[in-house]
């Protein structure tokens, strides 16, 4: 499958030509503008956005780092592709970890961090950008769990929310937040407020169940759509 769609370059700005190239992918992936399966092939990519093939191979090892490309031993690195299973893997992950990030570092969060926590609510239900809300999004998460002193786990949590926005993007698109989306991220804040965490632990438990939801039931729909266009 060739690499089609256009991308956004600016090599006037002041990250790394591999960090670019990565960054304009990712946004073309996650978007749906390049499709799961699709081959990337290094000169391709190289000649797309005019420079060798050194930076092109950094910026894929960085795709396959994120979990959006894997690499063949025979087709090279190709889009990973999307499912329900898929899916639903990222979402018990995050069910699993999450919680356990925030019980370690409620304890130390301050009224300062929970300031900083609804500002970035407040710019990601207010930016018309679905990559630049997906980002803010996963800062809002870990604004909470910042303080739980296991980089590590941040460094997995982090992974799962750049793999489920594949997912998260097209529904927002198509759909929008769901309603109450900032109400019940602010619940979340005001219980570790009231250091009842295992209130915000449910919370947070709940929210990735509601989504899932909302996620499966739009993977469905296009698998039925498939289904009757080749009838």
């Amino acid at each position: 499958m060739a690499l089609v769609g256009t991308f956004e370059f600016d090599a006037a700005q002041k990250t790394s030509t591999p960090e670019l190239i990565a960054r304009s992918l990712r946004r073309a992936i996650l978007e749906g503008a390049i499709a799961g399966g699709t081959q990337l092939k290094q000169n391709d990519v190289a000649a797309r956005f005019g420079v060798s093939v050194v930076p092109v191979r950094e910026a894929l090892q960085r795709l396959i780092a994120d979990g959006l490309a894997v690499l063949h031993p025979n087709r090279g690195v190709t889009v990973t592709d999307i499912s329900e299973d898929d899916f639903l893997d990222i979402a018990e992950l995050r069910a699993l970890l999450e919680p356990q990030a925030l019980r370690r570092s409620a304890p130390r969060l301050t009224p300062a961090d929970f300031m900083q926590s609804e500002k970035i609510l407040q710019r990601a239900a207010e930016t018309s950008d679905p990559l630049d809300r997906a980002d803010l999004h996963w800062e809002f998460h870990r604004s909470l769990y910042q303080q739980a002193g296991r980089p590590r786990l941040l460094a997995q949590i982090a992974n799962l929310y750049r793999s489920i926005n594949r997912y998260l993007l097209p529904l927002w698109a198509s759909h929008g937040l769901s309603p109450g989306w900032v109400e019940s991220h602010l619940t979340i804040i005001a219980a570790v407020r009231d250091n009842n965490i295992d209130e915000a632990c449910r919370l947070i438990v709940e929210q990735t169940i509601e989504s899932s939801d909302r996620v499966r039931d739009q993977l469905r729909q296009k698998q039925n759509h498939a289904r009757d266009k080749t009838r």
